[in-house]
C-alpha cells in the first residue's frame, strides 16, 4: 500500500504546485489538497499502526 501512498502523495503535492503558478481553477487547488491530506493521513496513520 506504502508503494500507492507515497508516489500519489509525491504527484498531489507537485500538482499543487503546478496550479500554484498557473492560473488554475480554485477547484484544481481544492482537489489537489484533498488528495494530499489523505495521502499524508493514510501514510501516518498505517505508520502508527505498525510501529518503528
Amino acid at each position: 500500500m506504502n508503494l500507492l501512498l507515497w508516489p500519489l502523495l509525491v504527484l498531489s503535492v507537485l500538482g499543487n504546485a503546478v496550479a500554484s503558478f498557473t492560473p488554475a481553477d480554485t477547484a484544481v487547488h481544492l482537489a489537489f489538497g484533498t488528495v494530499t491530506a489523505l495521502t499524508a493521513t493514510a501514510l501516518v496513520v498505517r505508520r502508527v499502526r505498525t510501529g518503528p
